[in-house]
């Protein structure tokens, strides 16, 4: 069967989904090819920390600054997805604790500080006394703690129903259980895809937004796609009696209380093949994360969790067309903050298909940035 399309996204997490969202409500008729089901692999976490990006990232620098639109983006976009959905995002907004238990963690959050107080202002250094005043559950050996007023997480998981939803609902055209098996490509001009089914997707811009599995995908252009998978492991425990007050954050990882009456400890950060295996070793790396909240040690294990993110060489995300072809476009790579920059990819990315000028809140994030390194 042959098909045709203005927009085929390869790839149904939330970047996948945001994209044709965006697309279809400018109009365009779109269609997701999605090898699974919606939003089952990085974008299924169970975190959804919409922290922005500061950490070892001056004020100025790119992805900072998009990082902060992003948040702003999605925290206007989320009240509509659920206006029109009826499904809620289980957006939560907290105060985040990032702590110390020894010398070397303090040393650490002493050195960041200055960074975390230029991406959220409000952001003051706490005593142990004090930290434990907002939050009774911490640790006697807490040596330190920065406090960052208002930050946000959401459920990831009501967040791609919400977004899949909405597809639907703007007539997106979802295939699932359908994998991209080969381009349909003459001169450098790329026409569409063709499937496992065997069915011809003909499109006028094909958009791979494959996560952690786009490099994979690009070869078939003869792309060396810097893009690699980065697993993550998590535990979710039953909340119980157990009701944290803050957002908390370590060099270990983080711990958040949500609504739905879990505590998420995550996560691991292991770069693996596509090996989504949940591991003793993995899980050990965890274990720490009790050692700041010990109460949380008596709550029931309600579900292990593991899945692959897309990182890229340089820990930035990859959006833009590729260069000297003609109707591919690329949006991956965007690691531990998805569902951050969800919103806004897809909202740029339909303004620079729409425009055909890239935004400049894009302009660093290129594939060509790497072939100027000579990593094509």
């Amino acid at each position: 069967m042959r098909e045709n399309f203005d927009i085929c996204v390869i790839g149904g997490g939330v970047i996948g989904l945001s994209i044709a969202i965006h697309a279809a409500q400018k109009g365009a008729k779109v269609v997701i090819v999605e090898k699974g089901q919606l939003g089952q692999e990085a974008s299924g976490g169970r975190a959804g920390l919409l922290t922005t990006v500061s950490e070892g990232s001056s004020e100025e620098h790119p992805y900072a600054r998009l990082s902060r639109e992003a948040l702003q983006y999605l925290l206007h976009w989320i009240p509509e997805l659920q206006s029109k959905t009826q499904i809620s995002s289980g957006l939560v907004q907290q105060d985040l604790l990032r702590l110390s238990i020894n010398h070397e963690e303090t040393s650490i959050l002493e050195d960041t500080f200055q960074l975390q107080s230029a991406a959220n202002p409000g952001t003051t250094v706490l005593s142990a006394e004090k930290a434990r005043e907002i939050e009774p559950l911490l640790s006697p050996h807490i040596q330190m703690a920065v406090r960052s007023p208002g930050e946000y997480h959401v459920d990831p998981v009501q967040y791609s129903h919400a977004l899949a939803k909405m597809a639907r609902k703007l007539g997106v055209t979802i295939k699932e259980q359908t994998e991209a098996v080969q381009l349909i490509q003459q001169n450098q001009k790329l026409h569409g895809i063709l499937t496992n089914h065997n069915d011809q997707i003909r499109a006028k811009t094909t958009v791979l937004a494959a996560g952690a599995w786009s490099a994979l995908l690009a070869r078939w252009a003869k792309l060396k796609l810097p893009v690699y998978p980065l697993k993550g492991q998590i535990i979710v425990l039953k909340q119980g009696n157990i009701d944290l007050n803050v957002m908390i954050n370590t060099s270990r990882g983080y711990i958040l209380s949500k609504p739905n009456g879990t505590v998420v400890l995550g996560a691991t950060n292991e770069r693996e093949k596509f090996n989504k295996a949940i591991t003793p070793k993995g899980l050990e790396q965890l274990l720490p994360l009790f050692d700041y909240v010990p109460e949380l040690k008596r709550c029931e294990i309600q579900e292990l969790w593991a899945g692959l993110r897309p990182a890229t060489s340089d820990g930035q995300p990859i959006i833009g067309a590729v260069p000297e072809w003609e109707g591919f476009y690329l949006a991956t790579g965007h690691t531990r903050h998805g569902v951050l920059l969800s919103g806004i990819t897809g909202h740029l990315v339909t303004q620079e298909l729409e425009m055909n000028k890239t935004p400049n809140l894009l302009n660093a994030f290129g594939f060509e940035r790497f072939t100027a390194a000579g990593m094509r």
